[in-house]
């Protein structure tokens, strides 16, 4: 066979030389387009994942590559005023010139043959006379830019700018370095070797504060050592035609198109931040080698690369976006107290917890578990954040595990049926810090279904009264107060019993007297001032029954098909005129509760699209709403894009909302898992955290 790779990066060279030592009959050639010992960059990283993966794919590279590279075990992050080290994150780093070197030597050695100034202006006609093509040629790749439609590419700009250095100053480990200056807040990414790495990255608000797009090299050199002059101490910046740049986030829908296959960062390109793009590209060509090792047909070993390679990196890029956009928004972060700043770093991708860091470095989560019991604002012992009170208003609430009950039909106007209550009563059991009801209608025609628990009788506050009276010492019980609005008398669900269907029944298709509202007339473009008063009146009036039931803590539904969600993202209502009847409701419930008692309510949010709240739109809400005496925040995910809800991780917008506006939040994605909920809390991403399943004392 014969095969031709365009690029002469460690991918390009890695991947040649393992299919040349597979395959000794085949001819091998790589074409690079710089001469023989040109180069750009500075160090390159390898986990330990990577460094075992070329253990196994080629020892005698494996032994030269480790001859060569320091390894660190600590993950350091120094802010203005403070240091703090992680242990246990094993990495080691070379010098990107030296691994080079060891790659070319070890293609020599097998048979390939290595082609410098080979800068390949038509990669078509290169294809057409190999019987494999490489495209190795990097995140600016010319072979995926003439093939783009086959591949299915797309790239993304980030809005943070970065630039590539090195010093002389040294670091003894991965060192991620914060300094906030009259511009704004400046990171440095740093790891050891001969010539220490130092990437600077700024978000965008500070680059054009800074004015360095407008310095010369040697004045903006001069304005970064300033900046950093105490990590420095003394040592110059080093250039290497460095630029200053924008991420590109590369994605590819297909990685081979005929006899041409995309690896590194020509098929994808992940973050700085995590320090994966040439350890991704070598063990894409790992991929490669053992899809040809299992199939002789070109086309299907090349769909067998892509079938076994795909998932894992798809997962490691969703870290690395979540990554990019915890830099890019750093500022929204910085103000947490620094030791909490600094556990909200380290698990930014959602690859590390709170849980794997204890394992890790035991040290480092005591330190901080001692940390966050002292700031708990009434006595406290020290134990895992998710079992430390919280203060809401004047309640404290025992844990930080809400378990907020799903709706359910089986109400008998609006009065609870046995079978709810005792779901109300069970999950108290499991003594989660607050228990929410399902949503209780706060009037006949606020229910989403005929069978929908309601709040808008004396008799309704009666029985939940018994079954609050019931709950534990310890357990905050809640109500969840909503009104369905035009999403009122849904069409019935039918549900499939095996031997029977059962039809569920709604009000809405038989208007009568006892039902005379038809749900349309809540359409937020329908509803006259009229209306809007009385579903202000029935919120309130609703709110005081659970006060004389004995709730502790009452949370408006604004999100979920309710009237208050419907006005908030209505395209044809004005966004002010949404907020301001959202706004009222809080107001009149605030002042119809005891002084103290805290008031939460959920808020659509979504990633873009119509469903919700753009997360901006959230902030301005959400002001609004603390303004008017809201407490708690729980924002409710209504994203439909895989990649936005990839991007945000399992906070669901709640880190945003409460490092941006400063108010506490409820993380509404429900989790099973007490390592997620202590790290959304130990991170400052959340106060409370939803659990589905029963809890376990243990958690």
């Amino acid at each position: 066979m014969n095969v031709a790779t365009i690029g002469g990066g460690p991918g390009g060279l890695y991947a040649s030389l393992l299919l040349k030592r597979s395959h000794p009959d085949w001819d091998v050639t790589v074409h690079e387009r710089n001469p023989q010992g040109v180069t750009y960059g500075w160090g390159i990283v390898f986990p330990n994942r990577t460094l075992s993966n070329l253990a196994d794919a080629d020892p005698p590279s494996h032994e030269a590559i480790t001859e060569t590279f320091d390894r660190w075990d600590p993950f350091d992050i120094v802010t203005d005023d403070d240091y703090f080290r992680c242990d246990g994150n094993t990495f080691a780093s070379m010098m990107r010139t030296d691994l080079l070197a060891v790659l070319e030597e070890r293609c020599r050695d097998v048979g390939v043959e290595l082609k410098y100034k080979s800068e390949i202006a038509d990669p078509a006609a290169i294809a057409a006379k190999a019987d494999l093509c490489i495209a190795a040629d990097g995140i600016h790749s010319h072979t995926r830019e003439v093939f783009a439609d086959e591949f299915g590419t797309e790239i993304t700009q980030g809005s943070a700018r970065f630039s590539w250095f090195g010093t002389d100053a040294e670091f003894e480990a991965l060192t991620h370095i914060f300094v906030e200056n009259e511009d704004g807040i400046w990171c440095a990414h740093t790891y050891p070797g001969p010539t220490s790495t130092f990437i600077v990255d700024c978000d965008a608000e500070t680059w054009e504060q800074s004015g360095i797009a407008e310095m010369t090299e040697d004045e903006y050199l001069a304005y970064l050592e300033d900046v950093f002059a105490d990590q420095l101490d003394g040592h110059a910046l080093q250039s290497q035609q460095d630029r200053w740049r924008r991420f590109q986030t590369v994605t590819n829908e297909n990685w081979s198109h005929d006899n041409v296959v995309l690896i590194g960062d020509a098929a994808h390109t992940a973050h700085y931040s995590i320090g994966s793009g040439t350890t991704l590209a070598m063990e894409d060509a790992i991929g490669l080698m053992e899809a040809f090792e299992d199939h002789n047909e070109t086309g299907a070993a090349l769909s067998a690369y892509e079938s076994a390679r795909k998932p894992f990196v798809e997962t490691l890029l969703s870290a690395a976006e979540r990554s990019r956009i915890h830099f890019e928004e750093i500022d929204r972060y910085y103000d947490l107290p620094p030791r909490q700043f600094a556990l909200h770093h380290l698990t930014r991708s959602g690859r590390l917890t709170y849980g794997s860091l204890q394992r890790r470095d035991q040290t480092f989560t005591d330190a901080f578990d001692e940390w966050f019991a002292e700031r708990t604002p009434i006595d406290a012992e020290t134990r895992p954040p998710a079992r430390q009170p919280v203060r809401l208003a004047d309640t404290v609430v025992s844990n930080r595990y809400v378990r907020a009950l799903e709706p359910t039909s089986s109400a008998d106007e609006g009065t609870p049926s046995a079978a709810q209550l005792s779901a109300f009563t069970a999950a108290a059991d499991e003594r989660p810090g607050l228990l929410l009801t399902e949503p209780l209608a706060i009037a006949p025609e606020g229910r989403t279904v005929i069978g929908s628990p309601g709040l808008y009788t004396e008799d309704h506050a009666a029985t939940w009264a018994d079954a609050v009276e019931a709950v534990p010492d310890g357990v905050t019980a809640g109500v969840h107060l909503t009104h369905a609005g035009a999403s009122g008398g849904r069409d019935p669900r039918v549900f499939d019993h095996g031997d029977r269907t059962e039809r569920e029944s709604t009000w809405a298709p038989r208007l009568s007297d006892d039902y005379p509202i038809h749900p349309q007339s809540f359409d937020p473009t329908k509803l006259s001032a009229a209306d809007r008063n009385a579903v202000v009146d029935d919120f309130v009036a609703a709110a005081r029954r659970a006060v004389d039931a004995g709730f502790e803590y009452v949370q408006l539904q604004a999100a979920t098909s309710s009237v208050l969600s419907q006005s908030l993202t209505a395209s044809d209502v004005p966004f002010e005129d949404g907020v301001q009847f959202v706004q009222t409701v809080v107001t009149d419930v605030a002042d119809a509760v005891p002084a103290g008692m805290p008031l939460g309510v959920t808020v659509p949010v979504s990633d873009g699209d119509e469903r919700g709240l753009s997360l901006e739109e959230a902030f301005e809400a959400v002001r609004e709403l603390s303004a008017a005496g809201c407490d708690v925040v729980a924002p409710v995910d209504t994203t439909t894009s895989e990649r936005g809800l990839a991007a945000k991780g399992p906070s669901n917008f709640s880190d945003d909302i409460r490092n941006e506006v400063g108010v506490g939040t409820l993380a509404t994605v429900p989790t099973a898992s007490a390592d997620k909920v202590n790290t959304l809390v130990a991170t400052g991403r959340a106060d409370l955290c939803v659990v589905q399943g029963a809890l376990s004392r243990d958690d």
